[in-house]
C-alpha cells in the first residue's frame, strides 16, 4: 500500500509553478476582456459647460446643471459654484488622493462617498475600468422625464400595501398617467396594478411583489433570523421645502440617522422596502438568498460533481459547499461596488432625481423662467412635452403642501406646495453620482453567483406577509415561484426599492427599451457581467472536476461558464 509522502518529499516547487500558471491564465483572460475604448457618455457635462439662460435681463450660467454636484459649494438657487465643480473634475481626471483632498466642498458636514474606490483594482474577475455600459439617458430626453414621473408616483404610493395594489385608486391613477405618457416606449411594458414598480425580468411579475429571499426567516448558523425590519413613520417624507433641500444639497447639514421608526414588521409597502435598502450591507441581500437556499436544501447546480453523482465518498465544504457559495456571492457584491464606482465617478457623473425635481421647482418659481418659456424647452428638450401632459405635478404639489404645513417647513411659498421630490430618507440621496445604482450592481452580481450554484427549481413553501406585516402565511396564488425567478425578483426589488425612496432613476438599475430591443442601461447587467467573469476565474481554482455552470441572463439569454 502506498501512503502519502512525508512533507519534506512533496514537490512544492511544482505546486508553486502550477499556482503561477493559474494566476497567469486568469490574468490573461481579464487582460483580453479589458475594453480600452472610451466609455459612452450622454454629453450632459459638456453640454452644460457653456449653457446659460437669460432671465429678466440677467444671464445665469448653468455649468454643472445636469450633473452630480451634491456636497459641493452651491449658490442660493442650488446651482453649483463653478470653481467647486471644476475642482471635482480636476480630481476625477487625476485620480489621486492628493487632488481629492483639494475638492472644494460646500458646508462640509457631508462628504463625497469614496471616489477613490473608482480607481481600485481587483484580483478576481475583470477590472472595473475595463467594463462598459450604455450611456445614461440625457437630461433633455423624454426617457428621463417619464422616468421622473414614475419617481413622483412611487413617492406618492409609498404607503399603499403591495397586496392592495389591484384595489387602490391611487395605483390605478399612476398606471393611467404613466401609460398616457407611453411608458412602454421607454421601458418596454404597459403599466398595470399587477406589474407597476416591478422589474422587467422573468419572474419579477409572478406572485407577490416582494421576493421570497426578503421574506423568509432562516438560521444564520445558530442564530434564528426573522426578516422583520424597522419601518418608518407612515406619511412622513423629507426635503419637500427648498430651504431644507438647499441645506442638504450643499452639505450644510447631515440629517442621516434622524429617521422616525415606529416598529418592526415584514416588508408590506414601498416605504418599508425603502428603509430595508437604506441601511443594508452591499452583500446582505444575496448572502441571505444563498443561506436560505442552503438551509432549504435547494438543488445544487449539476456542474458540481457532488451534485451530479461523480463524487460519492465525500461532501462539499470549503470548495463548492456552503462557505464557498456564500462568500463568493458576498464578494461579488463588494467587487460590484468597484465597477459601479468607476462608472459613477469617472464616466457619467449623473444627477439624482431629487436634483431634476429641484430644477423643475426653479421654473415653477420663475427663477429660471416659466414652464411655458423658451428656456424651459431649451433645457428640458423632448422632455418638456411630458411635463405638459402628466397629472403628477399637481398631485406632488398638494402632497408637499400638506407635508410642509404639517411639519412646519419652509416659508410661505413652500407651504403652498413645491415640485420637489418627497424623499424617503432625511438626508436624501447619498453623496455619489446616480448612474449606475450601486445597489443595482451589487445585488445583480451576488444573485448571479447564486444562479450559477443553484438549479432553477420551484421555491419550497412560498410565503407572503399578513396584512399587518407582523407574520407570514402560505402563498396560495396559482403561479409557481422558482429559485431563479425569485433571484431575478430580488435583483429588481433591491434595485427599485431604492427608486421608491427617491434615490435613483429606473435606468440607473434596469434595462430599458421595448421588448426585444432592450438597451443595456443600468447596473443590473453590469453586475451580472462582472459576476460571470468572477465565476470564470473561481472555476479554475477547484480540484474537483467542475462542469458547466448554466443559467439565464436577466434579459433571458443563456449564459454558460
Amino acid at each position: 500500500m502506498t501512503y502519502p509522502q512525508p512533507p519534506e518529499s512533496r514537490d512544492f516547487d511544482s505546486r508553486r509553478q502550477k499556482a503561477q500558471e493559474l494566476r497567469d491564465q486568469t490574468d490573461q483572460k481579464a487582460f483580453d476582456e479589458f475594453i480600452t475604448s472610451e466609455p459612452e457618455e450622454n454629453g450632459d457635462r459638456q453640454r452644460f459647460k457653456n449653457e446659460s439662460v437669460n432671465v429678466k435681463g440677467r444671464n445665469i450660467n448653468l455649468f454643472g446643471f445636469g450633473s452630480f454636484t451634491k456636497t459641493l459649494k452651491h449658490n442660493e438657487n442650488g446651482l453649483v459654484d463653478r470653481a467647486s465643480f471644476e475642482s471635482l473634475l480636476t480630481a476625477i481626471a487625476a485620480g489621486t488622493q492628493k487632488e481629492f483632498q483639494n475638492v472644494i466642498l460646500g458646508g462640509g458636514e457631508r462628504k463625497l462617498v469614496n471616489p477613490l474606490n473608482a480607481y481600485s483594482f481587483q484580483l478576481i474577475g475583470n477590472d472595473s475600468n475595463g467594463a462598459r455600459m450604455a450611456e445614461a439617458p440625457a437630461f433633455n430626453t423624454r426617457n428621463i422625464a417619464v422616468d421622473m414621473v414614475e419617481r413622483y408616483w412611487m413617492a406618492l404610493c409609498r404607503d399603499v400595501r403591495f397586496d392592495q395594489y389591484e384595489k387602490s385608486p391611487l395605483i390605478q391613477e399612476a398606471c393611467d398617467d404613466l401609460n398616457n405618457l407611453q411608458f412602454d416606449d421607454e421601458f418596454g411594458f404597459e403599466v398595470t396594478p399587477e406589474n407597476i414598480f416591478r422589474g422587467p425580468y422573468e419572474g419579477c411579475d409572478v406572485g407577490p411583489h416582494v421576493s421570497q429571499f426578503l421574506l423568509k426567516d432562516f438560521n444564520f448558523g445558530n442564530q434564528p433570523i426573522a426578516q422583520t425590519s424597522l419601518y418608518p413613520r407612515e406619511g412622513l417624507d423629507y426635503m419637500t421645502d427648498l430651504d431644507t433641500w438647499n441645506s442638504v444639497n450643499n452639505g450644510d447639514s447631515d440629517p442621516t440617522g434622524t429617521d422616525i421608526l415606529d416598529g418592526r414588521r415584514y416588508i408590506i409597502t414601498l416605504r418599508d422596502a425603502g428603509q430595508w435598502v437604506h441601511v443594508d450591507f452591499p452583500h446582505q441581500s444575496s448572502l441571505w438568498a444563498t443561506i436560505i437556499l442552503l438551509g432549504e436544501m435547494a438543488a445544487i447546480s449539476a456542474a458540481s460533481p457532488y451534485a451530479n453523482g461523480e463524487i460519492t465518498t465525500s461532501e462539499p465544504f470549503g470548495s463548492l459547499g456552503g462557505p464557498d457559495i456564500t462568500v463568493n456571492s458576498a464578494l461579488a457584491g463588494v467587487y460590484g461596488l468597484k465597477h459601479a464606482w468607476f462608472q459613477k465617478w469617472c464616466v457619467h457623473l449623473r444627477l439624482r432625481p431629487e436634483v431634476y425635481a429641484q430644477r423643475l421647482e426653479l421654473f415653477r418659481r420663475d427663477i429660471l423662467g416659466s414652464f411655458k418659456g423658451q428656456a424651459f424647452k431649451q433645457l428640458f428638450g423632448d422632455g418638456a412635452d411630458v411635463w405638459d401632459k402628466t397629472k403628477v405635478l399637481d398631485r406632488i404639489k398638494q402632497h408637499n403642501r400638506l407635508q410642509n404645513i404639517k411639519f412646519v417647513r419652509g416659508d410661505k411659498e413652500d407651504k403652498e406646495g413645491t415640485y420637489l421630490l418627497p424623499m424617503g430618507f432625511p438626508e436624501g440621496s447619498p453623496a455619489h453620482p446616480a448612474y449606475p445604482g450601486g445597489h443595482s450592481v451589487f445585488v445583480a452580481a451576488g444573485a448571479t453567483i447564486a444562479k450559477a450554484f443553484f438549479e432553477d427549481c420551484p421555491i419550497a413553501s412560498p410565503l407572503v406577509p399578513t396584512a399587518d406585516g407582523q407574520g407570514l402565511t402560505a402563498y396560495t396564488g396559482g403561479e409557481t415561484l422558482t429559485v431563479h425567478g425569485e433571484l431575478n425578483k430580488l435583483i429588481a426589488n433591491i434595485t427599485l426599492f431604492r427608486d421608491g425612496a427617491g434615490m435613483h432613476w429606473r435606468t440607473d438599475g434596469t434595462t430599458s427599451g421595448p421588448s426585444g430591443l432592450n438597451k443595456d442601461t443600468g447596473g443590473n447587467l453590469l453586475g451580472e457581467t462582472m459576476a460571470i467573469s468572477m465565476l470564470r476565474d473561481i472555476k479554475k481554482t477547484y480540484r474537483e472536476n467542475v462542469g458547466t455552470f448554466s443559467f439565464k441572463s436577466i434579459t433571458g439569454e443563456p449564459r454558460t461558464i
